[in-house]
């Protein structure tokens, strides 16, 4: 009984192994795959070659299930295939195959283990059209099984975008939309004061960008272009908030440095400091503060938007203290002013003035009286 056991565990263990076997990938990509162009967007109809190197991974006693395929796959518009089968180092003449999902028969990568075997395939094409902008499959390959099956983790992929040149045209019109906007925000805050110098630079390049995304017929270059277009729209927009932000910071701060001047006149000049007026003045002055200090706060963050509008209270602010101010100034003049703050020190005064003016009189009637006898 245990003998029995024994043997059909052993028996489990040889079918494990056998389907392990079976199932491992028999073929590694070696080096840089090269496809040509490069990088970025394809354009429909633009035409692409990608050149694939795989080296053969033994399999038991050979290099390749005979049993097994190569299976290939492409997206692009009339494909045309060759692949080249290199053993020991040297390299057979090219094969060709066709259509977009052809094959190669293991029995043909079949070599005994201690044999280096490698395939090169070559793949030219045009990109495909596309519906809307999406990836594209440029080449995949996956080892397919007796069973028909894919091969657990032996697909390849390659793939690009390919642009949809309706996409691109609408695009093209947001974009534009876009710097018009922009354009116009500018210009408002150019004639607020607001200095719209990096704003305007960032403005340039995003219409060169938009120009040029115009003048060409590649779809993809045309994307790229509107992608830089973009991004310095985006550029732009943060360098007009930063200024506008700004504008209002520097506003502030001058009204409150006026105002602060004012406050010191009154304080030191005409010995104001506890007249309720000025005190008034003092109390709102330190609001507007409070809301310049918030405002540079988000400054430093670079919440430029939310400066903009702290920095705009602390200007209305600090501008209305202002002219309450210059208007307390006025009404007071440059003369004597009646400090009711003071008026202990006023009535003071008066007195010793009048005590004074009686002293004279008085002094002035008894030498009077002297001189009569």
């Amino acid at each position: 009984m245990r003998s029995a056991i024994k043997i059909i565990i052993w028996l489990f263990a040889v079918f494990c192994l056998i389907q392990a076997a079976s199932a491992s990938v028999n073929y590694k990509v070696t080096g840089t795959p090269d496809v040509n162009p490069a990088s970025g967007d394809l354009s429909p109809g633009e035409s692409v070659t990608v050149n694939v190197v795989l080296d053969l991974v033994d399999s038991g006693s050979y290099t390749f299930p005979e049993d097994h395929r190569l299976a290939l796959y492409t997206e692009l518009s009339n494909p045309v295939w060759r692949y080249y089968i290199e053993v020991g180092g040297h390299s057979d003449q090219p094969r060709a195959l066709k259509g977009y999902s052809p094959q190669i028969d293991g029995f043909i990568l079949s070599y005994p283990e201690d044999t280096d075997v490698s395939v090169r395939i070559a793949l030219s094409g045009d990109a495909p059209t596309a519906t809307a902008t999406q990836d594209k499959v440029l080449l995949r390959i996956r080892q397919i099984d007796d069973d028909d099956d894919v091969v657990d983790d032996s697909e390849y992929i390659i793939k690009r975008t390919v642009v949809n040149p309706q996409d691109v045209q609408a695009d093209l019109a947001a974009t534009q939309a876009s710097l018009t906007e922009l354009k116009a925000s500018i210009d408002e805050q150019l004639a607020a004061g607001v200095d719209t110098t990096a704003a305007q630079a960032k403005y340039d390049a995003a219409k060169a960008a938009i120009n040029s995304a115009s003048a060409t017929s590649d779809f993809a270059a045309a994307k790229n272009y509107l992608t830089t277009a973009k991004t310095a729209i985006a550029a732009a927009t943060a360098a007009l908030s930063q200024a506008e932000a700004q504008k209002e910071i520097d506003d502030a701060q001058t009204a409150i440095n006026q105002i602060d001047g004012i406050i010191t006149y009154f304080e030191v000049n005409r010995s104001m400091g506890t007249d309720q007026r000025v005190l008034n003045l003092k109390t709102q002055r330190d609001l507007a503060a409070q809301a310049l200090s918030a405002a540079n706060d988000q400054m430093s963050a670079g919440n430029y938007e939310a400066a903009a509008v702290k920095g705009a209270d602390a200007s209305e602010k600090a501008q209305s203290t202002l002219t309450l101010a210059t208007q307390l100034r006025e009404e007071i003049g440059g003369g004597f002013s009646l400090n009711l703050g003071s008026l202990p020190l006023y009535i003071g005064v008066g007195v010793l003035i009048v005590v004074i003016i009686v002293g004279i009189i008085y002094i002035r009637k008894k030498k009077r009286w002297d001189e009569l006898g």
